[in-house]
């Protein structure tokens, strides 16, 4: 008998065992689930994509109009109390959720108004931007109430202004293109020549690397391609005391978060009233001031069994009472 029948007479032996052939069978047959396991994996995970790719285009268009109906229901409220909105105003206090068949949305929205708008430091003019000192004046002692030290203000300033207005020459403590496309700078672009539209920018100032961001910028906020600045004075919180104390330049910080925490529950009908509480009203920033609110944050929230999507929108209302959506920031 030749070798190769000899080792098939004997693989056919050890084959017809029963053990051997129950290993084998088990073998196959975990072998088989594996390779199911990773098909019904791949197709569940290919089915969850699909679903999420519905859900965010579903998810968008119904933000969108839940956006245009928050909107109508701030100009109704707001024509409603021309003259006034306080803090306990529903449209600031309620939050708002529609159930729907398949989806809840929340709705929240908040008065956007009582935080120091960066852009409003400018005057736009024939020659482009220029500086509005009353309000320059004001963020200053806004800077100094937070302990910044006197070199590191002037080099926001400069490095600011240098940011947007339109030549190439620095200021004193400015920084212009050859910083910014050079070895030093992280950012490579060249200065923007415009107005803010988002409070991130300042980090690109070679200044913040000496500074804290979440600090400095509490009360600072951006309108996108907007000089407007408004306080409603009857949505104050004790949170607003440094940016109530630098408008007036009170130093006595106890006594301005006083004079917030004790408003009127029905609120101010007029401006005068809390602007005699301070002895330097005469030298304010004109035109600031206000027993009601012109721009709103609107936070809406979708959510299903699986996924949630989130926007938030920036709305300013102008004289006429007609909205503009200044920004958008979708989180899906």
């Amino acid at each position: 008998m030749s070798l190769l029948g000899f080792l098939t007479l004997k693989f056919e032996a050890i084959m017809n065992k029963p053990g051997v052939i129950l290993i084998t069978t088990l073998m196959i047959v975990m072998v088989m689930s594996i390779i199911s396991m990773q098909i019904s994996k791949n197709f569940f995970i290919a089915l969850k994509r699909e679903a999420y790719l519905d859900f965010k285009n579903l998810s968008y268009q119904m933000l969108l109009s839940s956006e245009a109906q928050a909107i109508e229901t701030v100009k109704r409220e707001i024509d409603s109390y021309r003259n006034k909105l306080t803090a306990n105003n529903p449209l600031l206090t309620k939050n708002f959720t529609y159930d729907y068949d398949i989806f809840s949305l929340e709705l929240k929205i908040i008065d956007g108004s009582n935080c120091f708008n960066l852009n409003s430091i400018f005057n736009i003019s024939g020659k482009g931007y220029e500086v509005n000192e009353p309000r320059r004046e004001w963020l200053n002692r806004y800077l100094q109430l937070k302990l910044l030290n006197p070199t590191d203000i002037e080099s926001f300033f400069d490095q600011l202004i240098d940011w947007v207005d339109l030549d190439n020459q620095p200021l004193n403590f400015g920084a212009e293109n050859y910083y910014y496309m050079g070895p030093m700078s992280q950012v490579n672009q060249f200065t923007p020549k415009r107005l803010l539209v988002d409070l991130s920018e300042i980090k690109n100032l070679p200044v913040m690397r000496n500074l804290n961001f979440l600090d400095i910028a509490t009360h600072l906020c951006v309108i996108p391609g907007s000089t407007s600045q408004l306080i409603n004075i009857n949505t104050l919180k004790p949170t607003d005391t440094m940016l109530i104390a630098s408008f007036f330049n009170e130093k006595n910080l106890e006594y301005v978060e006083s004079q917030i925490t004790s408003l009127p529950q029905e609120g101010y009908d007029e401006v005068n009233s809390f602007i005699a509480k301070f002895k330097g009203a005469a030298n304010f920033p004109a035109q600031i001031l206000s027993t009601n609110s012109k721009t709103f944050k609107l936070r809406t929230r979708l959510i299903d069994e699986s996924f949630s999507a989130e926007l938030e929108s920036l709305v300013i209302l102008d004289v006429s009472n007609s909205a503009k959506v200044l920004n958008r920031n979708f989180n899906f």
